[in-house]
């Protein structure tokens, strides 16, 4: 398999440890009763967070160095139905994925708009169940990422795909694996189940969250593994759904409520970088 550059730019040598990941470097919130079930974060070229959450498509803007709902717009009307579990922006779309695979594509509404939209079919959900969105701007596609695969006989062993809005094809070609029996290991865990991914501005990586096992791990462009580590705050995250990267290097993470008020996480980076001794 060749591999696939996803962002110009040289490989990192500061990995997750450029995050903090400590009670000095995070700020956290509880969010509304409306964001229980949130499935997925996105940033927009300019630095706005979005959200999804799971059943409806309700796309939320949060204000995340506050905490709180900037506005709400909605994709249908009456509003769409069905299981979304990541969400992205991409030129002056925002995109839904829903867990059998299924793209949901709408412009940007304004507060309680209710706006028309398109749906793709991008075959993944035959493969696996699909649950991490992540915006590839250098190429113009969107990775989506399986949470586990159906008929395998490795349960650990699944991908992360490539689409194209432009084409409505998906490049096998370009398949990423996601080394889960790796990450599994490195981790000291049975199994790994992603639920959410992101490019890293800075280094053109993968990392990638897995809400289940509480923790965050950092691929090569190719999906080779970089590091794995369980969250340092993991009692902090109860069940983490969405991972974002700022352009000033913030580190989000979502994680869905269940009994409880869902939570946003913007974890400060670290002050001391190599880069910045430079």
């Amino acid at each position: 398999m060749s591999a696939f550059l996803f962002v110009s730019g040289s490989a990192s040598q500061l990995g997750i440890g450029r995050f903090a990941l400590d009670e000095g470097s995070i700020q956290q919130w509880k969010l509304p009763k409306k964001l229980k079930e949130i499935s997925g974060l996105a940033l927009t070229p300019d630095d706005r967070l979005f959200a999804i959450c799971d059943e409806q498509a309700i796309v939320y803007e949060l204000d995340y160095r506050q905490g709180r709902i900037v506005k709400a717009f909605a994709l249908g009307h009456p509003t769409a139905r069905a299981d979304f579990e990541g969400i992205a922006f991409l030129g002056d779309k925002v995109y839904l994925v829903t867990s059998n695979g299924l793209v949901y594509v709408a412009r940007e509404g304004g507060n309680g708009e209710q706006v028309e939209y398109d749906v793709y079919q991008t075959g993944l959900g035959r493969f696996c169940e699909i649950e991490g969105l992540a915006p590839d701007r250098s190429t113009g596609t969107l990775l989506l990422s399986c949470k586990q695969s159906w008929g395998k006989a490795d349960s650990k062993r699944f991908s992360i795909f490539v689409w194209s809005p432009t084409t409505g094809r998906t490049y096998s070609e370009r398949e990423i694996p996601i080394p889960g029996e790796q990450i599994a290991d490195r981790i000291g865990k049975k199994n790994i189940r992603p639920s959410a991914i992101v490019i890293d501005p800075e280094t053109g990586n993968l990392f990638g969250i897995a809400g289940p096992q509480r923790a965050i791990f950092e691929l090569a462009p190719n999906g080779a593994l970089i590091d794995a580590i369980i969250l340092p705050l993991a009692d902090r995250h109860r069940q983490a759904e969405g991972i974002e990267i700022t352009r000033d290097g913030k580190l989000l993470i979502a994680d869905e409520g269940g009994k409880k008020k869902a939570r946003l996480s913007a974890y400060a980076p670290r002050q001391n970088k190599t880069t910045d001794q430079q």
